[in-house]
């Protein structure tokens, strides 16, 4: 490993190495959580900090110098981050704290090393450096009675997962002749055989992944999983492995073989269609919290989904300019979904106290009367989910349905061919927005329109509180501030 690449790698070093001196340290002696929460908040500001001041060195092998994973790269330090500060407010030992800690370092780490590969081999490595550490934390799970349960569960959607992509890229491997993603290109004059291997190639790949991404018929694991533990691992459980789905998705639909167009945009189209529709019908009807925020985060996955479609699409038809147009919109419901879903997630780690209390719909009863201000929180993360003005999810999701819109078919007898599958997947966003609507209009009702079912608990978890009205407040501002925000993401 050259000195410009450890360079490159500078925040995944930090993450690996506070990671491991925080299990060897809490091996001789329990540390409390507020510091274990501390030291990773910390961690992750100076890996944050590394980034910021380190650019990326071009011309490093299995390492992609481009910027457009760069946003995605943001969202995990923050994500990570967040969870980690969270840890002190988790119902756990002070030992399944360390460790917990340190096993969302590695994850991050694995995943931004993912969303940066360049090189089968390298993405083949890192994702796995993602689902073994969240696999740990769900294994060393306070609630004995459900650890192993969930634990296999994981283990065996991330091996399907594993075993389909790594299945895709064997194929690809084959039919490209090389293992850097950057310099593949299959079409023009290449045999029919190689084209035909590439296509079902991706179809391998792309099924390997969206199982982890957890899009819809492939959800059902995740949302058994998520329904088994405390909120603070179904948070890191809905986000942080997914976030790295997405990214090796990226980076497989920034692939420059226009040949599979033709097999990769109707994927991600079906797979975007029932992911948005399923997830927001099954949340509408949930009576638990774990599921509920499971659906809607797979709900939000279908737009991903769709903002990956409309990549594929640009880059099939070799317009550059498309290209960073729908990547920059990708990065925005990718940022918006993630703080929205994590805004929520604080605020169920917030309820749920001590005891881990707070596990059923009907508790938020009154939450409106009781704390005011984290009941408007979650109103107006839900609804920013949805896609209303002027939050920030409106943005997006505008942006988003009119990028799949955007894209035209080429005609010779008419000025613009609208695609159709993007004009319906377009609507199934729009629809799915007005589900997530209904959702928030139910919890509204509890929380605002009926009396608390008995007498509030005091809850004492102020930074859980603290962190759900600070995703509230950055939602409320970044509605209003969305040329500069737009500026920051067609600009990575």
């Amino acid at each position: 490993m050259t000195h410009p690449a450890l360079l490159t790698l500078f925040p995944q070093i930090v993450l690996i190495v506070a990671g491991g001196l925080l299990l060897l340290t809490g091996a001789q002696r329990a540390w409390a959580p507020h510091w274990v929460g501390v030291t990773g908040l910390f961690t992750f500001i100076l890996a944050g900090v590394g980034k910021a001041l380190i650019p990326p060195t071009a011309g490093i092998a299995e390492i992609a110098a481009d910027s457009h994973g760069d946003v995605l790269q943001w969202i995990l330090l923050g994500t990570g981050g967040l969870f980690v500060a969270l840890i002190s407010q988790r119902p756990c030992s002070a030992r399944t704290a360390t460790q917990s800690a340190a096993m969302v370092m590695f994850g991050t780490s694995g995943a931004m090393l993912a969303v940066m590969a360049d090189d089968l081999v390298l993405l083949s490595v890192a994702l796995p450096l993602v689902y073994l550490p969240v696999g740990l934390i769900l294994h060393i799970n306070d609630r004995r009675q459900t650890a192993d349960e969930v634990t296999l569960k994981f283990a065996m959607a991330s091996g399907v997962s594993l075993g389909l992509m790594l299945l895709g890229f064997v194929l690809l491997y084959a039919s490209a002749g090389t293992t850097t993603l950057s310099t593949m290109n299959i079409g023009g004059d290449a045999e029919m055989f190689q084209k035909s291997l590439s296509s079902v190639a991706v179809v391998f790949m792309f099924a390997g992944l969206v199982v982890s991404l957890a899009a819809v018929p492939f959800h059902f694991a995740v949302v058994d999983v998520v329904d088994g533990v405390d909120a603070w691992t179904a948070g890191v459980m809905l986000l942080l492995p997914r976030l790295a789905a997405a990214g090796a998705l990226l980076r497989i639909c920034r692939l420059p073989m226009p040949v599979d167009t033709q097999v990769a945009v109707p994927i991600l189209l079906v797979l975007a269609v029932t992911t948005i529709l399923s997830g927001g019908l099954m949340a509408l009807l949930q009576t638990r919290v774990q599921r509920l925020l499971a659906y809607l985060a797979i709900a939000q996955g279908g737009l991903w989904l769709l903002g990956l479609a409309v990549i594929v699409w640009w880059t099939g038809q070799g317009s550059a300019a498309g290209v960073r147009f729908a990547q920059a919109i990708w990065n925005g419901q990718l940022l918006s979904t993630t703080s929205g879903i994590a805004g929520l997630f604080a605020a169920a780690i917030h309820l749920s106290g001590r005891r881990d209390r707070f596990q059923f719909v009907d508790e938020l009863t009154g939450l409106g009367h009781t704390q005011p201000f984290l009941a408007a929180a979650v109103a107006v993360l839900l609804l920013s989910l949805a896609g209303m003005p002027p939050l920030a999810g409106f943005w997006s999701l505008a942006a988003t349905c009119w990028a799949a819109a955007s894209a035209h078919e080429p005609s010779a007898t008419s000025l613009i061919a609208f695609h159709r599958g993007f004009l319906a997947a377009a609507g199934a966003a729009v629809v799915g927005g007005l589900l997530t609507v209904a959702v928030a209009i139910r919890l509204c009702n509890l929380m605002f329109l009926q009396s608390p079912l008995s007498k509030a608990e005091p809850r004492r978890r102020t930074v859980a509180k603290a962190a759900a009205l600070g995703i509230t407040a950055a939602t409320i501002i970044g509605g209003f501030t969305v040329e500069r925000l737009w500026n920051w993401l067609a600009g990575s």
